[in-house]
């Protein structure tokens, strides 16, 4: 799932903030990032769970009898589209890739070539084919069991190996709220190259990969979309491939709680969340609990590669031991009897759980890009320019910025970021920028108090990642103010040196500006400005 700022990676979330989520897209515009999931320290979970509440009450199952998929419960999709996340798997329609025996439901991935039409939806004519080198399935209950509110519980037995990317998530049937993920999207369960060896903060050679994670996507429609959600280890070591566990999600009006073997070990609540889409061409403000407030339909598919498991752990894909299968037990889902209009007073809660950090909307800004006809264009002095609002991409919680008094300067802006991923950027409206590329000059004064040795500062400009121009600019002496005066057009012709071919189009520029240290830095900014002759 993405950042709000698509543009922003250093080499420690290059594995996955290229942006997508796999289990999790929807159709041909949507992207996800997993980066603060991925980055930031697992919760380590003691075998502590707590029970259900008795008022939880069972409303629809399946525990995948008999000898055939329930069709009243499940459609299968088939496509080669690659689930937006450059998954290399057909999903397909097939008894190889999905059925019900012995009372599980198989979904197995096998390494075999296979074609099928290039878009979410599997429709042939619809554009061009394409020719993945895996096949796989992916079942969901849109249309079938739609729900709004309750306890989704799930015992699955997961596939391990490097590249491999089951998933239990959820979807809404409606998309009230436009398309995603303005109208939400609900990971209750994600996972990706299980016993591989684990590439998790702290982990030692030979520490096998086993963690679980839930998510929330949501904000605006993408690019502009934002996600929050939170990592977890099984109680000693257990590893979710070795055997069957259950994994939930409590979702009540303003509140979803996330569980494994009935252990609460993730909180997220409508404070941190949002929803902005546009009502007659203006963006709004979705209201109350938006937009985990209509009904949601279930998903369960194994994706093979894609990029975030491709990218993570040992990188690729291990095709040495395919087939691969994820094997369900049961899908269940409850309604609360206290309350079964908002599902609130049947909480299962626990000690470990941690209250996510999500985000807040941002400002919505003007819609037009006059501001930036010049010649001269203040970006921040004293303040910052009303047509912009700050962005920050901060998977780990290491960057912050505040305006504050410095001498001779006035208010300034001042930045600082510890060492890992993450910058400050300026959102701006839609802007074409490209009368400024004859004779305009990016201007700046600049003052460094501290910074790890070798850390560089980017400047960038994007136009939605990864179409993002990036340069590094001189510094001035320690303590001391320097200026920078930078071409625009010369910024504008770089590339972006994390992803090649990619440059940011003068015309659809969305982030302004962009900084960025390379490493641990803090620094001051004043005079932020566009000039021209």
């Amino acid at each position: 799932m993405t950042s709000n700022n698509r543009n922003s990676i250093n080499q420690l979330a290059l594995a996955v903030s290229l942006g997508l989520l796999a289990g999790c897209s929807q159709t041909g515009d949507s992207s996800s990032g997993t980066d603060s999931v991925q980055t930031k320290k697992p919760v380590m979970l003691l075998d502590q769970p707590t029970p259900r509440s008795a008022q939880w009450q069972l409303v629809w199952a399946d525990e995948f009898d008999g000898d055939k998929i329930n069709k009243r419960n499940w459609s299968l999709e088939e496509n080669c589209w690659g689930g937006g996340n450059n998954e290399q798997q057909c999903y397909t329609k097939r008894a190889r890739n999905a059925y019900v025996k012995d009372g599980y439901l198989h979904i197995v991935a096998h390494n075999e070539s296979y074609s099928g039409p290039d878009n979410p939806e599997g429709k042939v004519g619809a554009g061009a084919n394409k020719t993945l080198p895996f096949t796989s399935a992916r079942l969901r209950s849109k249309d079938k069991r739609d729900h709004k509110y309750g306890r989704f519980e799930i015992r699955a037995k997961l596939p391990s190996g490097q590249g491999t990317w089951p998933a239990i998530w959820m979807l809404p049937t409606d998309n009230k709220y436009g398309t995603w993920a303005a109208s939400g999207e609900i990971d209750i369960m994600e996972a990706v190259n299980l016993k591989a060896q684990s590439d998790a903060p702290g982990a030692q050679a030979g520490d096998g990969e086993n963690r679980i994670y839930g998510s929330l996507h949501y904000g605006k429609a993408w690019p502009d979309n934002v996600y929050s959600g939170q990592g977890a280890s099984l109680p000693n070591n257990i590893n979710p491939a070795d055997d069957f566990h259950t994994y939930a999600i409590e979702w009540e009006e303003g509140e979803i709680r996330w569980y494994v073997d009935n252990i609460h070990y993730a909180t997220q609540t409508q404070d941190e969340w949002y929803s902005q889409y546009k009502v007659d061409g203006a963006l709004v403000n979705a209201k109350g609990a938006a937009p985990f407030d209509e009904r949601f339909h279930l998903l369960l598919n194994l994706a093979v590669g894609g990029s975030w498991s491709a990218n993570a752990n040992q990188k690729g894909i291990d095709k040495s031991d395919f087939p691969k299968t994820m094997l369900v037990d049961y899908v269940k889902v409850y309604r609360c009897s206290a309350d079964r209009w908002k599902g609130k007073g049947c909480a299962t809660i626990g000690e470990q759980a941690v209250k996510v950090k999500g985000h807040q909307a941002p400002a919505i800004l003007p819609q037009d890009d006059r501001y930036a006809d010049g010649p001269n264009l203040d970006i921040f002095s004293e303040s910052l320019n009303s047509n912009l609002a700050y962005g920050s991409y901060d998977p780990m919680d290491i960057v912050s910025h505040q305006e504050v008094a410095d001498g001779d300067h006035g208010q300034v802006l001042k930045i600082s970021k510890k060492n890992g991923a993450g910058n400050l950027y300026f959102r701006s409206p839609t802007t074409d920028v490209s009368h400024w590329l004859e004779s305009g000059e990016l201007i700046f004064d600049i003052k460094v108090e501290s910074m790890t040795d070798g850390s560089e500062l980017m400047v960038k400009i994007d136009s939605g990642w990864p179409k993002t121009s990036d340069m590094t600019v001189a510094l001035p002496a320690m303590g001391q103010w320097g200026e920078v005066r930078i071409k625009l057009a010369d910024l504008l012709a770089q590339s972006n040196r994390f992803v090649a071919g990619n440059q940011a189009d003068p015309t659809m520029i969305n982030n302004l500006l962009v900084f960025e240290p390379t490493a641990a830095m803090t620094f001051s900014l004043d005079n932020i400005r566009f000039e021209k002759r």
